[in-house]
């Protein structure tokens, strides 16, 4: 990074050196659109400098003392911009400039080829490389985030390596996977193995005529990933790199010593009626008390998160290409180093598009990505385990060492940081190759046949000293080691053969008809040893062990035959059609039930290029509905085998002289009927274009019904029992959901100058899902009900804490005043008569209480250029969820350590929202978790300076950037108890998510 550093300051102070050596140039020229008309107003700049002008009503403009070679940058709203070099020997310049309406041109990706933007029929958002590679990320779909409509990121974790969580308009299955299909050139992949880098397009597609032709596979919508490839007679090369520091997680704190002492008192005055004459009374153990004397308070939470983490990357990415054959390669390193001592990761990444035209009529290439990936993580539980420990005491010795037991009785949150006493160590190899072939036989005709592979191997261990948080919590449990391998593999060969013909020049038909392969294959095999006798090993050593009883492997496989056909029709480009049907195949189905057909259409209306829309071509550039009805499948995350009764070894018998293994039901019963949840989809769309693209907005309305949902069902104890003592159990087909939304896109280009520009867009999302039917009502082990979202809260409702006033009323639901007051539910005796609420709490009284999904999401990004600054500044909006916080949940009015800031209740502060210290009726104290967890978060700020054409001429680049991003900077919170907290990640205190600042360039040569 130093070297980097330096090398662009020496560009820096070089190009101060740089002058020019000729004389000026005095340009003039004249501006028209395509038509030939003059163009007034276009702003006329000279790139890298202030120097610039602007067309008079003739189209006319001037500008003297321009250097030779100089670019003159020409933009206008509503039409591209164009850049023009300056030549000594033509000095008047003829300019035309081409409309940006705006994309409507554009090729847009979609499900087995393309389509110009202007004749899409279905919900599909198009993400370009500028929008991707604004901020930097890791993570690809993060720089998604608040961008698509429709589409729900969010980061439920900050632990090194982290994936984020994605779905496409909501839930529909209850057991199965709700994430879309990740498409990566061509062949379904993981976007996590992706470097954002190497992406040129991002394809989303959302509704069911879009996404019907991937069949079961793409029943969550689709994300189709396009990488870059190499350009004819085109070459450079491209170096990015970013460092960054990250530190303030967004986590509570313990109490401070104040704090802790004032709440220990209260909590002694509880239990004894009256405040300590001292603390000796508190602190009864003697090394506690010295502890209190002497102030040695700790921040346990503080310690672990002491460190400032670093991230760094570095891609060097090649382009070239000839006539014939085209290249695109780029190396990866990646390094993030977490908040948590020796939480690390390092991903080593390459990868190679080769493109080759053999004949005109013969294509051929490949796509290789390969990634190598070490990390090292952390436990989960290291958090809550800081937040509760008691925070007095001596948490190193005299020598910096950690203390193992700090005060007597109390062993340190820190014990995994202990040499050898932790560790959680993974190594994966992951591997995606494509190959290709591609015949033009006839002008209208081609033909592709696609073969790919996805190799993915981890090697997964773990190591739990007697000293490790998670040991001693357990009473210094015996160590254990453990090794997890995992080997997976996928084939697929696709073949799409496609015709594309124009009749009578008024009459486009595309017709595309597909056939597609893919085997999937799963290895797995793990081994474990308690009683570890050197922890110097860790888990290099398993055989060490007293106890190797742990060992298991397994095996399953796949296999889906698909075929498709698709047919696009256009008439004079206004009036647009899609049938498509696609026939799916799978192995884990039950036998008759295997194979279904997913068909769709969809129909589009420009009724922009209709006559009598003639009157409105200066302000209305693109008026379109669309509309699209389609089923897809699922198969409801039933394992390879779940539609099979199932059946294991558990012991083996002796019977007439003879070893005969004694078979007994895994606990899945067969059930021939078995077969797909099915989704219905309704979309109807409108997308709209105003004042030659200045303002362009898409709007969409959907409905999906999902039924026959999968339900793994308790069968009668008379159908049989497992080995260990449970119920059967087997799949059938007995649900039904429903999902209905609004999707809105908004684009606007608020103002631009010759030196300044700003833009904006907005996402709105707002989506409805409820489950419509369910097998036997609702399911309350599993907070499952009718009418409601599959994501539900299910526990006692908070209603406040009972006063000293209320001590009569209170007495009659078995509480006292401190003690938390929950909602009731009326009971009723066995002649019916109610009892209107009121009685001792019990389990009886838990109720629904929200869903974790929001009532609306939105997304705001702006973008502001001013000359050679760049600033974007991205807001997430995430409105009306309930979230479950572990971290208020986790107060617990005993003498554990406790969140800071908490406002308990006290004789003198009854209007708290905490229970009273030292309560004994803690009955409903679960409800002190559910908040609404709604907030509006600056999510990312960069600003960023395009170096100056004086520098990149003088050192042969042909451009460069530097850049600073701030994220997660600013966060406001509805519910001021989770003010310090990030309500993105759900509630979940596994790992917070915390501020990073980061650094970086982008230069190209």
């Amino acid at each position: 990074m130093k070297k980097l550093l330096t090398l662009l300051m020496a560009f820096l102070v070089i190009g101060t050196y740089v002058s020019g050596q000729n004389p000026p140039v005095n340009v003039t020229g004249k501006i028209t659109g395509r038509e030939g008309s003059p163009l007034p107003g276009v702003s006329v700049r000279v790139k890298g400098t202030p120097a610039g002008t602007s067309t008079n009503n003739e189209g006319s403009f001037t500008l003297s003392g321009v250097q030779e070679n100089a670019v003159l940058v020409i933009s206008s709203i509503g039409f591209d911009v164009m850049e023009v070099k300056v030549r000594r020997e033509n000095p008047h310049l003829d300019i035309t400039l081409n409309s940006s309406v705006k994309d409507l041109g554009e090729s847009v990706v979609i499900a087995y080829g393309t389509v110009k933007k202007r004749d899409l029929t279905g919900a599909v958002v198009s993400i370009r490389e500028a929008d991707i590679t604004a901020t930097p990320v890791n993570n690809v779909m993060e720089a998604l985030q608040g961008k698509v409509a429709g589409m729900d990121i969010m980061r439920p974790s900050g632990a090194v390596g982290s994936n984020v969580d994605v779905l496409l308009r909501g839930t529909r299955s209850i057991y199965g996977d709700n994430s879309p299909l990740f498409i990566v050139d061509g062949i379904q992949s993981s976007y996590s193995q992706i470097n954002p880098s190497d992406i040129a397009t991002i394809d989303i597609l959302k509704d069911a005529s879009s996404t019907a032709i991937y069949g079961s596979a793409g029943s969550n919508g689709v994300v189709i990933i396009t990488t870059k490839k190499g350009k004819t007679n085109k070459s450079n090369i491209s170096f990015d790199a970013f460092y960054g520091l990250s530190g303030s997680p967004h986590f509570f704190h313990s109490m401070t010593g104040n704090e802790y002492v004032k709440y220990r008192r209260e909590l002694y005055r509880t239990v004894n009626g009256e405040y300590p004459q001292d603390m000796s009374q508190i602190f009864t153990t003697e090394s506690v008390l010295d502890a209190y004397n002497q102030n040695k308070w700790i921040d346990w939470v503080g310690l672990i998160t002491n460190n400032t983490a670093t991230q760094q990357k570095y891609n060097l990415s090649l382009s070239d290409g000839s006539a014939k054959t085209k290249i695109y390669t780029s190396f990866t390193y990646t390094q993030e180093d977490g908040l948590l001592s020796n939480e690390n990761l390092k991903r080593y990444g390459v990868r190679m598009n080769l493109d080759h035209d053999a004949t005109t009529w013969l294509k051929m290439g490949t796509n290789i990505n390969v990634n190598y990936t070490i990390q090292n993580a952390r436990a989960k539980n290291i958090f809550t385990k800081s937040l509760s420990a008691l925070p007095l005491g001596d948490a190193y010795d005299a020598n910096g060492n950690i203390n193992v037991e700090y005060v007597t009785g109390e062993t340190t949150p820190l014990g995994d940081q202990l040499p050898n006493q932790f560790a959680d160590n993974t190594r994966t190899t992951f591997a995606n190759l494509n190959a290709y072939v591609e015949l033009k036989p006839l002008k209208d005709l081609s033909f592709r046949s696609v073969i790919g592979t996805t190799l993915n191997n981890y090697r997964n261990g773990k190591y739990w000293g007697k000293q490790a948080v998670s040991n001693v919590v357990s009473g210094y449990a015996s160590p254990l080691a453990a090794i997890y391998n995992g080997f997976s593999y996928g084939y697929i060969w696709e073949n799409i053969l496609t015709c594309n013909k124009t009749i009578a020049k008024d009459h486009n038909f595309t017709v595309t008809g597909i056939t597609s392969w893919a085997k999937n294959s799963a290895d797995y095999n793990n081994a474990l040893g308690q009683g570890q006798k050197l922890d110097y090993y860790q888990f290099y050593n398993i055989g060490n062990g007293t106890d190797k009883t742990g060992n298991a492997s397994s095996y399953e496989q796949r296999q889906r035959m698909s075929f498709a056909g698709r047919v696009n029709y256009s008439f004079k480009g206004k009036y647009l059609l899609s049938f498509t049907n696609r026939w799916d195949g799978v192995s884990h189905l039950a036998k008759g039930h295997k194979w279904s057909a997913f068909p769709a259409a969809a129909a589009a209306w420009r009724i922009s290029d209709e006559p009598f829309m003639t009157d409105a071509a200066g302000w209305l550039n693109e008026l379109k509905l669309r509309a699209g009805y389609g089923v897809t499948g699922n198969s409801g995350g039933m394992s390879a085998y779940s539609s099979q009764t199932q059946a294991y070894t558990y012991q083996v018998i002796s019977l007439d002289g003879k070893l005969v293994p004694n078979v007994q039901n895994y606990g899945t019963y067969s059930n021939p009927n078995i077969s797909w949840e099915r989704s219905y989809n309704l979309n109807i769309g409108v997308d709209l274009s105003l004042m030659k693209g200045r303002i362009d907005l898409a709007l969409d309305l959907y409905n999906t019904d999902t039924k026959g949902l999968l339900f793994k069902r308790t069968l009668p104890v008379t159908a049989g029992l497992t080995a260990w003592g449970s119920p059967l159990a087997t799949w059938q087909n007995i649900g039904q959901t429903n999902n209905k939304g609004l999707e809105v896109t908004l684009r606007t280009r608020n103002i631009v100058t010759p030196a300044f520009e700003w833009s904006s867009s907005f996402s709105f999302t707002k989506n409805k899902e409820k489950i419509v039917s369910l097998p036997d009502g609702d399911i309350i082990a599993e907070k499952l009900f009718k009418g409601q979202p599959i994501s539900t809260h299910y526990d006692y409702k908070y209603q406040g804490i009972w006063s000293t006033a209320e001590e009569a009323t209170a007495a009659l639901y078995g509480a006292k005043p401190g003690f938390l007051k929950v909602a009731t539910k009326e009971k009723f005796d066995a002649s019916g008569v109610g009892d209107k609420g009121v009685h001792p709490y019990s389990a009886e009284d838990r109720m629904i209480l929200g869903s974790s999904v929001p009532k609306w999401l939105l997304g705001i990004n702006n973008n502001f250029t001013y000359r050679n600054f760049d600033l974007n500044i991205f807001t997430m909006i995430r409105w009306g969820q309930m979230i479950n916080s572990g971290l208020l949940g986790w107060y617990t009015t005993t003498d554990d350590g406790q969140p800071a800031g908490i406002d308990y209740w006290t004789p003198e502060n009854q209007s708290a929202h905490f229970p009273r210290p030292g309560i004994n009726g803690t009955t409903g104290i679960e409800s002190l978790k559910y908040v609404d967890g709604s907030f509006i978060k600056i999510k990312t700020i960069t600003a960023g300076y395009t170096l100056p054409q004086r520098l990149t001429r003088f050192t042969h680049m042909a451009k460069g950037r530097i850049y600073a991003t701030a994220y997660n900077p600013l966060i406001y919170t509805r519910n001021k108890a989770l003010k310090g907290s990030d309500p993105e990640t759900g509630g979940s205190d596994t790992f917070p998510l915390f501020t990073t600042y980061v650094f970086g360039m982008n230069i190209t040569f």
